[in-house]
């Protein structure tokens, strides 16, 4: 098979015949369908046999006809009566031919050509010697590929044999492999899971048990953990970004908060503001008489711990009455000490 076909004429069917006469080449017209796919494939493999192919480019001008592409190609297949595609209609002046149906394949066209392409007369004697010659030529050369195959198959069966030893010994070799790796991983996770529980254990024992809360944590506290109906759990974020988490029983007074804050957190008395984040509500020292659960802190809540590392400040209008009573204080004792002098 060559992987050039034939050059095909661009024109109409009566300029293909006139430029054919002119030149003195075989009309080779194929009729083709050209919705269907499978008419022009089978012509093509036809024509691009190498003996077909060779006779065709030297000696055939080659068009492809389509029946429904214009008035004067449908004209032209009717006038040849042709009724079914692909078909190939050979014309010159010893005679022409129309092949089609069981009779279109590459035998039948090469003893159509040869006789045409070398100026011999049209008969059916010449055409069946050459069409006989042509299926003879073929087999040969199928018998030689065939021959060709098997000696190779012979030479390389050998060679594919030791190279799929060699394919499942490196199989087996990576499968290993893997299967290494596969138990190195596990006694790493074993490992690295025990330095997790040591390290656990001994934070525990330097600490107690207070911790800093995690994600993990924050969903056990807000979704997860259940909460027992006395108690009021409560998470404390601190203005350091620092988070923890205790319980208190709901009765309890809002002062065991503060102390417990003032206690473990390590913040100084009255130099802390805390507050309900949502709804936000700031609990001052009226507060600490009241139990969680009146103050709408069970079963569980959120504060804001604000610390300051100096007093807190105070108002603008306590701070200007103290100045005031101060000066006036002052002014008192000035007056004070003036009478005493002059007294005495």
């Amino acid at each position: 098979m060559s992987k050039n076909g034939p050059t095909w004429f661009n024109g109409s069917i009566s300029q293909a015949a006139t430029l054919a006469f002119r030149l003195k080449l075989v009309l080779l017209a194929c009729i083709v369908d050209k919705d269907k796919d499978i008419n022009k494939e089978k012509i093509d493999d036809i024509i691009q046999t190498e003996k077909i192919l060779r006779i065709v480019k030297r000696h055939c001008l080659c068009i492809r006809v389509d029946p429904a592409a214009t008035e004067q190609e449908e004209l032209f297949v009717k006038e040849l009566k042709v009724t079914e595609t692909p078909c190939i209609c050979i014309f010159h002046s010893s005679g022409n031919v129309v092949l089609s149906g069981d009779s279109l394949n590459r035998t039948q066209l090469f003893a159509k050509l040869i006789p045409r392409v070398h100026g011999h007369g049209s008969n059916d004697t010449e055409d069946n010697a050459y069409a006989e010659m042509f299926e003879k030529n073929s087999q040969i050369q199928q018998q030689r590929q065939e021959t060709l195959k098997r000696l190779y198959v012979a030479e390389n069966g050998k060679q594919e044999k030791d190279e799929q030893e060699i394919n499942a010994t490196e199989a087996e070799r990576l499968r290993k492999l893997l299967v290494k790796e596969r138990r190195e991983n596990r006694k790493h996770l074993k490992k690295v899971l025990v330095d997790i529980q040591n390290d656990r254990e001994t934070y525990k024992m330097v600490y107690g048990d207070t911790r800093t809360v995690t994600a993990v944590d924050k969903f056990e506290i807000t979704g997860s953990a259940k909460v027992e109906e006395n108690k009021a759990r409560l998470l404390f974020r601190l203005s350091n970004g620092e988070s923890r988490e205790q319980s208190f029983e709901k009765d309890e007074k809002f002062a065991s908060v503060r102390e417990y804050i003032e206690s473990t957190m390590g913040v100084i008395k009255n130099r802390s503001e805390i507050a309900l984040a949502r709804p936000w509500r700031l609990f001052d020292a009226s507060a600490d008489d009241m139990t969680l659960q009146d103050l709408g802190l069970t079963p569980s809540a959120t504060l804001l711990v604000q610390v300051w590392n100096t007093a807190p400040p105070r108002t603008k209008r306590f701070s200007l009455l103290t100045s005031r009573w101060f000066v006036l204080a002052v002014v008192i004792g000035v007056l004070a000490a003036v009478a005493w002098w002059y007294l005495h």
